[in-house]
């Protein structure tokens, strides 16, 4: 778990070292973002051999002499799964966040979120996933379907405005409001610092500045000029804070993080209701 996490955090962190407050950079975040919460599928996975064989002597032993009540199965898996994974998300955190270049000053939210809430999640949805199975290779194939699930229509690798009809798997998935608070977290609200690469040379009718030409459609569109008094050659940018790209191609706002923080916990919470529904009602004979 630690290595895993040490390592990944210093890869992705390494990736996208001190990415810049350009558009590029900004998308970069974006995605060193996503590519942190990829992470969730092998640590997940290195749970469901230890909780199998556990669960099969309690299912052997235990429950047939009614020596423990069946929530002290479930309550000492997660107690003592959640803090050595709190831990490597811990570790995971300080190798990635500064690394990547992320603001001091919005990192209290985002440890929150994905230091202690998301090690919560992962472990109580793999914990849930294996208790409908009967071995721990049908528990994997499982939870990487439905890992795949939760990724694919998170609203990162197919933008939120071109999921057409999909999206209504978009606000099923989880992911959707760890990303969305994450991102809209640490990367939301900045100004953008266009690259020379980045802007575009724009040129103005005659007896205009570039000001003026451009002024209604900054107003409308967003973006921002370099030489809003120059007469030719207008260097425009096309976004001038990150909210203006975020908002509609990835449905990404500041202002949810709240919000998106609250429904992630709901899901945590009912991972683990599941978790306990499954415990109870699901026999050895009925698993896939």
């Amino acid at each position: 778990k630690l290595t895993l996490n040490i390592f990944g955090g210093l890869f992705i962190g390494f990736t996208f070292f001190k990415s810049e407050d350009t558009i590029q950079g900004s998308q970069n975040k974006l995605f060193a973002v996503f590519m942190a919460t990829i992470l969730s599928a092998p640590l997940g996975g290195q749970l469901h051999v230890p909780y199998i064989k556990m669960r099969n002597i309690y299912e052997i032993r235990e429950r047939a002499s009614r020596m423990y009540h069946w929530s002290a199965l479930v309550t000492a898996q997660i107690l003592v799964e959640i803090p050595w994974n709190i831990l490597g998300s811990s570790l995971f955190f300080v190798c990635w966040y500064w690394t990547v270049g992320f603001p001091s000053s919005r990192g209290g939210y985002t440890y929150f979120m994905y230091g202690a809430l998301f090690p919560i999640y992962y472990t109580t949805i793999a914990l849930a996933v294996a208790s409908m199975c009967a071995t721990a290779e049908i528990a994997s194939l499982m939870f990487s379907f439905l890992f795949s699930f939760v990724l694919t229509f998170d609203g990162v690798v197919q933008p939120y405005r071109e999921l057409g009809w999909w999206r209504w798997m978009y606000h099923l998935s989880p992911f959707t409001y760890l990303i969305a608070g994450l991102v809209g977290q640490a990367v939301g609200r900045q100004p953008i610092n266009c690259s020379g690469e980045e802007l575009v040379t724009i040129q103005p009718p005659a007896g205009q500045t570039c000001g003026s030409f451009m002024g209604e459609y900054i107003q409308r569109a967003g973006g921002y000029l370099i030489n809003g008094d120059a007469a030719s050659d207008c260097q425009f940018c096309s976004s001038r804070t990150t909210d203006e790209w975020l908002g509609p191609t990835f449905n990404i706002y500041w202002h949810d993080r709240w919000r998106n923080l609250g429904l992630f916990i709901c899901y945590i919470v009912f991972n683990k209701d599941e978790l306990n529904g499954l415990v109870v009602s699901v026999p050895n004979e009925m698993m896939y």
